[in-house]
């Protein structure tokens, strides 16, 4: 058992001390409630003061933790999943002491187990609902049967089928609800640990942004005052004599300023007069794909790209988003991972969209995996043991932020096919 429980201190995330003991202090109102009515009002004969003691055991195991830790403390999984433990055996306890199955609050069961469900993982979920199952087959056969002097109500008077069909509810209530809300809870889980990979890799993308950016004012402002010092090292140069000590420390000089402007020059690679970054945050379409293969070209996979004739007669510009070169990275780098021999490029205009279509010939998407493609979930390659689905999710997530979105499929006799899609009114700056 200590090997399944894993003792680790890893904490949960928001499940917090205070949580729980709230929880557990609406329990003990109510099993409180649910006592005194059922033993002074409605005469239900049972041992009244075992019942109480029960309730006190939560009352003392709420006030020690609370003055032990602080109320805002985050539990570790093991605190959390013996805590639900004891909340267990507590209420077992305590409907044994008052008709076990025929109390109709047994039903009170399945609360603890589908807290487990929600926040621990599935070794002390499964932990916790071995417990939860042994203590209602338990109760099933020992119990404390109750009777009332007012109703006509007596626990010996069920049958063994009734009994049977209570512990079956139970059962399949555990196992089906626990289920349930441990498929919601992780899917949550996987979703959020997803859109925090994706706020980093667009974090990532808008620092690179702001690199360049900063890049282009710099190339901006430093020409002019290098122009400045050209100048005037120049007449200084014209004013020296071959003869003078210091003539070849002033051509050194000029030198240096002529390889500082020609640095400059590879920066700037165009015309960036008016607007410091316009060069850098605004190309076409065709300069963007071909920027970003560039970082990923093999020499063993060809690379075709094919792209329509209205991108080069019209002035298609778009915005350099980092929401879009982080998403065509991460699908071309895929597409070079699985390819080949061969990756495929079509960049097409219909009507009012934009398709991008990028192509590898390996062996496409596995079937099982197509339909569900850009959930956040980590499927194997046997090849490498890298992942495909997150960081085909967090690509998704990306194009959704740009109002495209992306498609996937396999092609017959080709390989997987990526389609992104956009509308152009959504996409262009200038057309």
């Amino acid at each position: 058992m200590l090997n399944i429980l894993n003792l680790s201190n890893n904490k949960l995330d928001g499940l917090r001390l205070r949580t729980l003991n709230l929880i557990r202090w609406v329990a003990i109102l109510g099993q409180y409630l649910a006592v005194t009515t059922a033993f002074f009002w409605l005469e239900i004969n049972f041992n009244f003061y075992w019942a109480l003691i029960c309730i006190l055991s939560s009352v003392i195991l709420n006030i020690v933790v609370s003055f032990k830790s602080l109320p805002t403390r985050t539990l570790t999984a093991n605190e959390a999943a013996l805590y639900l433990i004891f909340d267990s055996i507590q209420l077992i306890a305590l409907l044994y002491i008052t008709g076990g199955l025929t109390n109709p609050f047994c039903i009170l069961i399945v609360a603890p187990f589908i807290i487990s469900a929600t926040y621990l993982d599935l070794y002390r979920i499964i932990i916790i609902g071995v417990v939860s199952i042994l203590s209602v087959t338990l109760l099933a056969f020992y119990y404390q049967p109750i009777s009332s002097n007012i109703f006509e109500f007596n626990s010996l008077d069920f049958s063994i089928f009734q009994i049977f069909g209570i512990w079956l509810s139970l059962i399949v209530s555990l196992t089906f609800i626990g289920i349930y809300c441990f498929r919601i809870a992780d899917e949550s889980r996987k979703v959020e640990g997803a859109l925090k990979e994706t706020q980093l890799a667009l974090s990532d993308e808008e620092k690179v942004s702001d690199i360049m950016s900063l890049t282009a004012a710099a190339v901006h402002e430093l020409g002019t005052p290098l122009s400045t010092i050209s100048v005037i090292v120049k007449e200084i140069a014209n004013d020296l004599s071959k003869d003078e000590k210091n003539y070849d420390d002033i051509l050194l000089i000029q030198s240096q300023i002529k390889r500082c402007s020609e640095i400059l020059n590879r920066l700037r690679q165009g015309d960036i007069s008016n607007d410091n970054s316009t060069f850098i945050n605004q190309l076409d379409f065709p300069r963007l794909i071909n920027e970003i293969v560039k970082d990923y070209e093999l020499d063993t996979i060809e690379l075709d790209i094919k792209i329509d004739n209205y991108f080069k007669e019209s002035n298609f510009i778009i915005s350099r988003k980092p929401e879009i070169i982080h998403s065509l990275s991460n699908i071309i780098e895929n597409a070079y991972q699985y390819a080949k021999q061969k990756i495929n490029i079509n960049l097409i205009s219909k009507d009012e969209f934009v398709i991008l279509e990028i192509i590898n010939d390996g062996e496409g998407f596995p079937g099982s995996i197509l339909p569900i493609l850009g959930e956040p979930y980590v499927k194997k390659n046997e090849k490498n043991h890298s992942g495909i689905g997150l960081g085909l999710f967090i690509a998704k997530n990306l194009i959704n932020k740009t109002q495209g979105r992306m498609e996937f499929k396999n092609i017959e006799n080709i390989g997987a096919c990526v389609r992104i899609i956009w509308k152009k009114d959504n996409l262009v700056l200038s057309q």
